[in-house]
Formats: structure tokens, C-alpha cells, sequence
């Protein structure tokens, strides 16, 4: 069915609200002005500029619903701004424990070797993902299996790193394994510092009536 003209100009209205939408999150990228940023991407301002436009382009004849998806690409890669850079170091880093460590030195060198590593492992696995031409909810469960497997491993190691990864690997696993005590603590705090008050005392009050009976979810028992 053709278009009327006022539906044509609505049509027009959304596509420069979602453009000008998309150079704010450009602007917001290239001039830091989305709050605490670090950028350490390795992207050129061209290559951000590029994804952008691969948002904001919808196709003929797009439907509200594309909209509504292109606006919701372009606030969470604004949130990109926002994120810390530093979370993987961090948990890599949480592992030296200089008061207990034999070899101090050879924590540190061990550390700054994973961190350099770490971000070509990255991408070698997001690779290998793309590659098995998984949608990003089954790479996830694939990486999620592969946390479990690797949590397991861990809980046979002599000592166990007090980490958020690892605490985050932990609950991936039924509650018949031994885990450590700090497991749930660094989850909660975690849970605490990224919600507001009114969500946290949400999360309690889930905690309590969890509703298990969502026939929609395989749980982890």
C-alpha cells in the first residue's frame, strides 16, 4: 500500500531524529563526552563513523520495529562509553597476592603476559564464534559452557583466586560442587554497585520468592 504524504513526512521526521541521534553517539565517541571514557579500542574515528552509519542505514521499507532496534543500537554503543576499561586486567591482577606470594616477580611478569595476550585471545575466540555462524544468544551459551568447564578445572586447583570472573564462572555450576565461600559475597557486591537501592532491595525480594517455576528456563541445578 503507497504512502500518504503526512505518513511520508512522519517517515522522513524519524530517520533525521535517528541520524542526529547517531552523530550525537559519533560526537560522544570521538570527543569524550560521555562521561569517564578510556578509550582503548582499536578503532580509527573512520571505523566508528562506519558502524554508525551501519545502524542508522535501515532498510527499505523498514518497520517501526527496525527503528526501535537501530535507537537501541545506538544507546548501548553510547554505553560502550561508560564501561571500564579495566575489568579483565583487574581480574587478572586480583590474582597476585604480594603478602602471600613466594615469587612476587614472577606473579607481576605472569600478570602483564596475560594482560598483553588477553586481547588477541579475544578476538581469536569472537573469530571462531563468527565463523560457526552461531547467533549471539548461542555464542553466549557456548561461552557459558565453556566457563562452566573451566570453573570446574579451577576448583581443582590448590588455591583459588578471589576474583569476580571466577565468582561469575562459579555460579554457573550446579550446587553440587564445593565452592568458595566468597563466591556469593562477591556476586552480591556486584549486583549492589550496579543497581540502585530501589533494584537492590528488588534483587532481595526475588532472592526470597525466586518464582522457580518459570517453565522457560533450564535452571542450573
Amino acid at each position: 500500500m503507497a504512502l500518504t504524504n503526512n505518513e511520508k513526512q512522519i517517515r522522513h521526521k524519524k530517520l533525521e531524529e535517528l541520524k542526529k541521534r547517531g552523530n550525537e553517539v559519533l560526537i560522544s565517541w570521538m570527543f569524550n563526552t560521555g562521561g569517564l571514557f578510556i578509550r582503548q579500542q582499536e578503532k580509527s574515528n573512520a571505523e566508528i563513523k562506519d558502524e554508525i552509519e551501519e545502524i542508522i542505514n535501515l532498510p527499505s521499507g523498514w518497520t517501526d520495529e527496525d527503528y526501535n532496534c537501530a535507537l537501541n543500537k545506538l544507546n548501548n554503543y553510547l554505553a560502550k562509553t561508560y564501561d571500564n576499561p579495566y575489568l579483565m586486567q583487574n581480574d587478572i591482577n586480583a590474582v597476585i597476592d604480594l603478602k602471600l606470594s613466594e615469587n612476587p616477580k614472577e606473579e607481576i611478569a605472569e600478570a602483564k603476559k596475560a594482560i598483553a595476550k588477553a586481547p588477541e585471545v579475544i578476538r581469536n575466540l569472537k573469530s571462531t564464534l563468527k565463523l560457526a555462524e552461531l547467533n549471539k544468544s548461542n555464542q553466549i551459551a557456548v561461552v557459558a559452557e565453556l566457563m562452566r568447564q573451566l570453573a570446574i578445572d579451577l576448583l581443582n586447583e590448590k588455591k583459588v583466586p578471589k576474583t569476580f570472573a571466577n565468582a561469575t564462572a562459579f555460579s554457573l555450576i550446579g550446587r553440587q560442587y564445593d565452592k568458595p565461600e566468597w563466591t556469593w559475597k562477591v556476586l552480591a557486591q556486584n549486583l549492589y554497585h550496579q543497581n540502585s537501592k530501589t533494584f537492590a532491595d528488588k534483587i532481595v525480594s526475588e532472592l526470597s520468592n525466586p518464582g522457580i517455576e518459570d517453565k522457560d528456563i533450564i535452571w542450573n541445578y
